[in-house]
């Protein structure tokens, strides 16, 4: 059995999540992540060492969700250490800069890791970060609706009847443009798929 149904055959119904946030180093993550919970917008920040580690509480749907965001280092001396900080994670926030389109190109990378080391197709929401920038103008629409597109046929092909779509918002961590209302639409994403599979479960326990 596929790990996301073995979490709900285990009893378990999550209102706690561990959120992988990935992508290249410099392209923005922890900025969001400071912005995110309240702290003053800074050019001045250090490398991530490894990882850091955060919690913001997260209202939707009359539902209070904890999201535990681990900020992970897109530098490649950390692959070794890195991979171990996927399991248990139940979704990814995959974020590219837009002035930089290689960091777009990475998205697929990042996305295997979390679907391979943390076992599930987990939920995925897609950030273009760096929107106040004047330079942000390659051409990202396309490769992103494809990639959205290719994602949610792997949701197609790992869940019936399913209902998982990937959020993308371009965000500003120096203006705060979007952020908040990309987490929101992240709780919707999240609460879609823990009925989802626990609508799978409910049919397989008919089955027996």
């Amino acid at each position: 059995m596929p790990r996301a149904k073995m979490d709900f055959a285990e009893g378990i119904f999550r209102t706690n999540f561990k959120v992988c946030v990935l992508g290249d180093g410099g392209v923005g993550k922890t900025a969001l992540i400071q912005h995110l919970l309240g702290k003053a917008f800074t050019t001045n920040y250090l490398l991530t060492i490894g990882t850091d580690i955060s919690t913001f509480q997260l209202q939707h749907n009359g539902k209070t969700l904890s999201l535990q965001l681990w900020d992970l280092a897109g530098q490649a001396r950390f692959d070794v250490i890195r991979n171990m900080y996927f399991s248990g994670a139940r979704a990814g926030i995959l974020v590219f800069d837009l002035t930089r389109p290689t960091s777009l190109q990475s998205l697929e990378k990042w996305k295997e890791e979390i679907f391979i080391y943390s076992q599930r197709k987990v939920p995925i929401m897609i950030l273009g970060n760096k929107s106040d920038l004047v330079e942000s103008d390659f051409s990202y629409i396309e490769p992103v609706e494809s990639f959205i597109s290719s994602i949610e046929n792997e949701y197609h092909d790992e869940y019936e009847n399913n209902e998982l779509k990937v959020p993308f918002h371009t965000t500003s961590a120096q203006t705060g443009e979007n952020v908040v209302k990309a987490f929101d639409s992240l709780g919707q994403v999240l609460l879609t798929y823990q009925n989802q599979v626990s609508n799978i479960l409910k049919s397989l326990e008919d089955e027996t």
